[in-house]
């Protein structure tokens, strides 16, 4: 565990890509957040919440092959 946060910094600083999915990432979890607390919930809400946790996790499965290229 401990490895994978020196090398999740490590690329941080050093691999765009990952940096990008990183921020996005985070983004995309503050939107959702955000989303979650509106009232009422419609059906259009609902559907765009479930879009960014798609693409929430999409970017998340790109980083996971970033970092078990590194490990």
């Amino acid at each position: 565990m401990s490895r994978d946060k020196e090398l999740i910094s490590r690329l941080l600083e050093e691999n765009e890509e990952f940096r990008k999915l990183h921020e996005e990432h985070i983004a995309f979890e503050e939107e959702i957040e955000k989303l979650m607390k509106k009232r009422p919930q419609t059906t259009e809400l609902h559907f765009e919440i479930e879009t960014l946790k798609k693409k929430k996790l999409f970017g998340k499965d790109k980083m996971e092959r970033i970092l078990t290229k590194y490990r």
